[in-house]
């Protein structure tokens, strides 16, 4: 009874899936159409606003991306395990339930001009941010809150308790614990969401409406304008921008795939597994080298201990 039920719940799921990613099929197709043209992507490569927009929104994601995963393990640092962790858990769905419109416009109303620090502070005005540096950040403080929310379920495990714990009372500090123990315990969560976290800040508008730069904006907000307009080639050039903003979450993730590769092999193994020790290329052939030399030497001279052993 419960093999039929499983297999008509996971059938269910797949339809649910089907019903909801079904009307993107046609608008993919729409999407890479236009890509197979070199006039149309040579048209958006001519656009004067498309190197500052690509560098806008290369900013705001790196800064964005970044700035929230150091905020939360920061947190995790301070806080985990403890009854302050505790505490902040229970106050994260505050934080996930305010909107990303409200919350860029609070902090559009601290920071502007005319905002409330510039009420107490009138001589500090921000200088003109053309790069979305304050967007990043904004984005940063906001999806900081999401990463929590991910690890907290990582870090209820007891395993992992223990062996925190256990690093404790050998001497090991708080960071090496984060390095060794924690980062690749909760890398396999972690990793899912950052991915979430750069597609949503590569493809935000309305956050960059409110806290972007002007003129030109970031990439998504050209494409969504390119693409609302009734110009066929101006909707053209906006489909290839998103197939560009597809192309950059690509670069993104196999970018951190290889800084992981390599953060990873300095990272001692906790699992009591060794591998076994590989001999250096040079000193194995200079070894190699050196026995096959004196072979050959004793074989052209004959076997000096021979000789001695008749005297």
């Amino acid at each position: 009874m419960v093999t039929p039920l499983r297999y008509a719940l996971i059938f269910l799921l797949w339809a649910m899936v089907a019903v909801i990613y079904a009307p993107l099929i046609p608008a993919a197709l729409t999407l890479i159409s236009p890509a197979l043209s070199l006039t149309h992507w040579q048209a958006l490569f001519a656009d004067p606003q498309l190197p500052h927009a690509l560098l806008a929104t290369l900013v705001s994601t790196t800064i964005a991306a970044v700035g929230a995963l150091l905020i939360a393990l920061l947190v995790i640092v301070a806080l985990w395990p403890g009854p302050k962790w505790q505490r902040m858990c229970a106050r994260l769905p505050w934080l996930l339930a305010i909107p990303h419109v409200a919350f860029a416009t609070s902090a559009l109303l601290l920071f502007a001009d005319g905002g409330l620090l510039y009420d107490y502070f009138p001589y500090f005005t921000p200088p003109m941010d053309r790069f979305g540096i304050g967007l990043g950040l904004t984005l940063a403080v906001k999806e900081s809150a999401f990463l929590l929310w991910i690890l907290a379920a990582v870090l209820s495990e007891k395993r992992l308790l223990q062996q925190v714990i256990v690093l404790d009372s050998l001497g090991y500090s708080r960071w090496q614990c984060l390095n060794w123990l924690l980062l690749p315990s909760v890398a396999p969560s972690l990793a899912m969401a950052m991915l979430a976290i750069v597609a949503w800040s590569l493809s935000v508008v309305d956050v960059a409406i409110i806290l972007g730069p002007g003129n030109p904006p970031t990439l998504a907000v050209i494409s969504w304008q390119w693409l609302t307009q009734g110009d066929a080639d101006q909707q053209t050039k906006g489909a290839l921008a998103s197939l560009l903003l597809m192309l950059l979450l690509a670069a993104y993730v196999l970018l951190s795939y290889l800084l992981w590769r390599s953060w990873r092999r300095t990272i001692p193994r906790v699992d009591g597994i060794r591998k076994p020790a590989t001999p250096l290329l040079p000193g194995t052939t200079l070894a190699e080298f050196f026995t096959l030399n004196r072979c050959a030497v004793c074989g052209s001279a004959g076997d000096p201990r021979g000789s001695v052993d008749d005297q």
